[in-house]
């Protein structure tokens, strides 16, 4: 057999695997979980459970907590998220790195981690409630667990998306047509009403709905936060998954995901009529402009700042708690000593450092099945465009357009039972199938990234190297993934540490033989056990850490020049 046969028939050995494993994992889990929502014992029962979560109190209850905080958090997101870009793009504030440093805490502290330190700081052990109490005896130390914590959570950890994409869109305003305007006697508020806001209007849009894609599906934040009195709908999908009433879960979760797949494409179509430059016009950066009104540059200045803290202190507390003894964990304000021990137990013990190794261990797992896929199969989706390929590249984007926990659903439906699909294999209760739905979780993040990587390729490199006779495999190995490997490398990164903090699919699919370190935090934080709550800080921390790593070598990546100042 010659080098080409044996290549050709390597190829669609892995193009096999490929599509076993997408049909597999994907495609059957999801039909799995519309199966248990729409039918029951084999016959068709959607208006029976319809009726049944209708007539549920808790589920009401549930459903109307999710409607009111979303649309209260649309309110309070949109006023924290604008002023920020406004103070960051627009106005000119002393101290400006550090704002941008303050408001992009969300991009480290986010999810169950945000909510742990949340917990931490302003919960019953919380060190700023201790405070208040020692100022307000009568302040009930659970003054923040409920509806306020959930509250505060999103208004402060969901402006990520103003900070990375109303940013990028203010960038994209052409300054020159404010000069214009301003030249013409329009005021500083007709300026921004008139010029700023519509260019930056279809932005604002998509980024509403994606706060409110994350609002709708928030768990962790109302799971650690909320109390027992608060509850959403996240909650109360896993809470009937554990009354064992799939069913219920299952329709439940499939409403929620039709709601979120509809504000995906709402928000893709208001992010495609985006202003865009073309041509060889140039577009002019905005100058930052100065308040010559004292008192309203004050203002401005002591509400900038007064954000600062909100962002700072929980980080700085979870820092500094984590090097203090658990003893003193929900008494002092701050800590009086500082020490290494809970860092040493963490990454010593076997105990609590079982969770971490384990989150490790799936995330690399995941992390490196995904990109064998994406690497193979890319190349063949860009090459060979056949209706195998059209639906290959469209079902690795469904992970993307459903809730993590319709998936979990589907995964816990389809693998509770012998499936032939692997061997008649349970994989329910087993060790494999939460790196399993990690790995599909992070496909389409990886798909979407390395896409990318190789259009970017200049086809001459390949043709040089095919006109010397190099092979296939040796074109891929030795001209092709090099150009891609840095995207892959970053790419590790952001889906490993993504992984590292992922609740959802953990709550619905660990078990006792993998225990992943998000279920090991929220644990922690509720608990009363100083003890797993010093652990936990640890774990918090030790998350912010490789987060950052991976924050600043994607700015590294991607460097940009500050605007100039000017006066009004």
């Amino acid at each position: 057999m010659t080098r080409g046969r044996i290549e050709r028939a390597l190829c669609w050995l892995a193009l096999g695997v490929v599509v076993w494993a997408v049909v597999s994992f994907i495609v059957v889990p999801l039909a799995a979980a519309i199966h248990t929502a729409l039918f029951k014992n084999g016959a068709w029962a959607l208006s029976e459970t319809i009726g049944q979560l209708a007539a549920s109190k808790r589920v009401r209850t549930a459903v109307w907590n999710t409607t009111w905080m979303t649309a209260a958090s649309i309110v309070t997101v949109t006023i924290v998220g604008v002023f920020q870009i406004a103070v960051l793009e627009y106005f000119h504030v002393r101290g400006r790195w550090l704002l941008k440093i303050a408001y992009a805490t969300p991009l480290i502290f986010g999810g169950v981690v945000a909510a742990a330190g949340y917990n931490f700081t302003y919960g019953p052990g919380g060190a700023v409630t201790a405070a208040l109490t020692r100022a307000i005896p009568t302040l009930p130390r659970d003054w923040f667990i409920g509806w306020l914590g959930v509250l505060v959570a999103h208004t402060f950890l969901l402006t990520s998306f103003h900070f990375l994409f109303l940013r990028a869109a203010m960038h994209r305003v052409d300054y020159a047509t404010i000069e214009a305007a301003r030249s013409m006697g329009a005021t500083e508020l007709t300026v921004l009403r008139r010029v700023v806001l519509p260019a930056i209007m279809p932005t604002m849009l998509a980024v509403t709905l994606l706060t409110i894609y994350t609002s709708i599906a928030s768990f962790a934040a109302a799971q650690v936060l909320g109390g027992r009195d608060f509850h959403m709908l996240s909650q109360m999908v896993l809470t009937l998954q554990s009354l064992r009433r799939p069913d219920m879960a299952a329709l439940l979760a499939l409403l929620m995901a039709l709601v979120l797949m509809a504000l995906i494409l709402l928000s893709q179509y208001f992010e495609g009529k985006r202003p865009c430059t073309a041509g060889a016009k140039a577009t002019a950066r905005i100058q930052l402009r100065k308040l010559r009104n004292p008192l309203a540059n004050a203002i401005l200045h002591f509400i900038a700042y007064a954000l600062v803290a909100v962002y700072l202190v929980p980080v700085l507390l979870v820092v500094l708690f984590s090097l203090a003894p658990a003893s003193s964990v929900g008494v002092e304000v701050l800590p009086s000593t500082l020490t290494l021990k809970n860092y040493i137990r963490v990454l010593s013990t076997g105990a609590t450092f079982e969770p971490f190794l384990n989150s490790m261990l799936m995330a690399v797992l995941a992390v490196s099945a995904a990109l064998a896929m994406t690497l193979f199969a890319v190349p063949v989706i860009l090459r060979e465009r056949s209706w195998l390929t059209r639906a290959l590249d469209l079902t690795f984007l469904l992970p993307w357009v459903v809730p993590s926990i319709l998936l979990a659903i589907g995964l816990i439906a389809a693998f509770d039972l012998p499936n032939p699909l692997v061997g008649n294999a349970v994989l329910l209760g087993r060790y494999w199938l939460l790196p399993i739905g990690y790995a599909v979780i992070i496909l389409p993040l990886t798909v979407r990234f390395m896409r990318a990587a190789f259009l970017g390729i200049d086809p001459a490199y390949e043709e040089a190297a095919r006109a010397m006779g190099a092979s296939g495999f040796y074109r891929f190995r030795r001209v092709i993934l090099p150009l891609v490997a840095p995207t892959a490398t970053l790419v590790a990164g952001m889906t490993f540490n993504d992984l590292m903090a992922e609740y959802p699919l953990s709550a619905f699919l660990y078990n006792v033989h993998n225990k992943p370190l998000p279920i090991a935090i929220v644990d922690g934080s509720v608990s009363a056990d100083p003890e797993q709550a010093a652990i936990s800080l640890v774990y918090v921390t030790l998350i912010m850490a490789f987060s950052l790593v991976v924050i600043l070598l994607a700015e590294r990546l991607a460097l940009g020049r500050a605007p100039e100042t000017s006066k009004i």
